[in-house]
């Protein structure tokens, strides 16, 4: 497969699969999906790690008034209908009134990521990991945008902070395995990820068996001593 070609194929398998964590009530299609909740994220349940996607601690109302949960649920259903300018308003008029949340500011920025506004973007998710720095789907959706913005050291900072959060999050190493791979040329780093990543697919993943296949491909067996397929 050509370069060009590969990197078309592995960057919307990162898109997609970012797209499906940590959605909020309620979920949009899961291509499209929010990617935060209000909440700061808990360690991932079973369930949770098993779907691939980090859950977020439930708040009592004492933590976050009703009409804000309620505004932002609005938001949330204006995204997911397609209403992108209403849910830009409402999530800004949020980050306004309640600027200690996360979850505005992360929606903004897929907002701004989906219209090609990616310093916007960056800007917004900024926020959302230094308002909710416990969020692995805000740090796994900052990740994104600073690959489509070049920013590839920054990217894998991002994609590690992650990982290091929810280390049974698939999305970030799937993420992390293709920058590594395709813009930073590691193959040897990117084997290791892409092989961690598949430890946590629950059913496998073929296209990524076949670009683990590729990659060793590429590379003799003197040069991949020590990185041992897994069982």
């Amino acid at each position: 497969m050509r370069f060009a070609e590969r990197i078309r194929c592995r960057v919307l398998t990162a898109v997609l699969c970012l797209a499906a964590g940590g959605c909020a009530t309620p979920p949009p299609a899961p291509s499209e999906a929010a990617p935060a909740s209000l909440t700061p994220a808990a360690a991932p349940t079973a369930a949770a790690q098993a779907a691939g996607t980090p859950t977020a601690a439930p708040a009592t109302k004492a933590e976050i008034p009703a009409q804000v949960r309620l505004a932002f649920e609005r938001a949330v259903a204006a995204l997911a209908a397609g209403r992108h300018e209403e849910a830009e308003q409402e999530f800004i008029a949020l980050t306004k009134s309640n600027p200690e949340l996360g979850g505005p500011y992360a929606n903004l920025g897929l907002i701004y990521r989906r219209a090609g506004k990616l310093e916007q973007a960056a800007t917004q998710l900024e926020r959302a990991v230094q308002a909710s720095p416990q969020q692995a789907v805000y740090f796994n959706q900052l990740g994104i945008v600073y690959r489509e913005l070049g920013r590839f050291s920054d990217a894998q900072r991002a994609y590690e902070k992650a990982i290091e959060l929810a280390p049974g999050y698939p999305a970030p190493l799937l993420n992390l395995g293709i920058l590594l791979d395709l813009y930073l040329w590691d193959s040897r780093s990117a084997l290791a990820t892409y092989e961690r990543y598949l430890a946590l697919a629950p059913d496998g993943d073929e296209k990524v068996r076949k670009w683990v296949a590729e990659i060793r491909n590429r590379k003799g067996p003197a040069q991949l001593a020590g990185i041992k397929e897994r069982p």
